[in-house]
C-alpha cells in the first residue's frame, strides 16, 4: 500500500470518525474549534476524543482557530498540547505576536486561501515546513466543499497540502495535477453534514493505489 501522499481529514467531531482514522493511518487529524464552522467541538468533546490519543499510531494532532480569541487559543493550545496549529491566514482575530510564537516553536501550520496564481514560494510562510493551500470563500476559513484553480498553483515547489473541495472522487486527479505533499479533506468524506467512513476508506484507498 502506497504511503507517497500524506492525508489529513479535518473537523473529526466523534470517536468513532476519529479510531477509523487511527485504524486507516491517516498522517494528520484535525479538530476544529472555529466558532464560523459547523464542525467546530468544545473543549469537553475534545477531551472526550483524546482519551484515545495513547493509541498506538496516533496521527499528528492540528488544532484549528478561525475567529477565534486569542485567550481561547492559548488555553486550549496548553492543554491539549497539539502537535501543529493552524491558522488562516488573513484572519482578523490573530496577533501577528501568537502568528509569530507558533512560527517560532514550529507548531504552525499555515492555511493560506488562494484566490490568484501563485508566483512565488516565498509568498507562502516560508518559516513553516508544511503549508495547506485552500479555496477563499468570505468569512470562512475552510471546509467549504469549493474548489479552487488547481492551476494556480501548478509551480508551487515546497511541501503543501492542497485543500478545497477534494473528494474520493477527484482526488486522483487533484494529486497527478498538482502533486503536493499531501491532501486535508474535511466536508468531502462527509454526508449530509457528517463524517462518512465508507467515503474516508474509499479516499484513503485511492490516494494510497497511485
Amino acid at each position: 500500500m502506497g504511503t507517497r501522499y500524506k492525508i489529513k481529514i479535518c473537523g473529526i467531531k466523534d470517536l468513532a470518525t476519529l479510531e477509523l482514522c487511527v485504524d486507516l493511518q491517516v498522517d494528520f487529524v484535525g479538530l476544529n474549534f472555529s466558532p464560523r464552522s459547523p464542525r467546530a467541538i468544545t473543549p469537553q468533546t475534545a477531551e472526550e476524543l483524546l482519551r484515545i490519543r495513547q493509541k498506538s499510531g496516533f496521527p499528528k494532532l492540528v488544532f484549528l482557530f478561525f475567529e477565534n480569541n486569542l485567550t481561547e487559543i492559548k488555553t486550549l493550545t496548553e492543554r491539549f498540547q497539539p502537535d501543529l496549529i493552524q491558522l488562516i491566514r488573513g484572519d482578523q482575530l490573530i496577533s501577528p505576536q501568537i502568528w509569530d510564537e507558533f512560527t517560532e516553536t514550529k507548531r504552525l501550520l499555515p492555511a493560506i486561501r488562494i484566490q490568484t496564481k501563485v508566483t512565488s514560494d516565498e509568498d507562502l510562510e516560508p518559516k513553516s515546513s508544511l503549508v495547506i493551500l485552500d479555496s477563499y470563500q468570505k468569512n470562512l476559513g475552510g471546509g467549504t466543499g469549493h474548489t479552487f484553480p488547481w492551476e494556480y498553483i501548478t509551480s508551487v515547489k515546497r511541501p503543501f497540502l492542497l485543500a478545497g473541495g477534494i473528494t474520493p472522487d477527484n482526488v486522483k486527479t487533484a494529486l497527478e495535477t498538482v502533486h503536493p505533499y499531501g491532501i486535508d479533506v474535511a466536508s468531502g468524506v462527509e454526508t449530509d453534514g457528517k463524517k462518512d467512513p465508507n467515503k474516508i476508506k474509499t479516499l484513503v484507498q485511492n490516494v494510497r493505489t497511485l
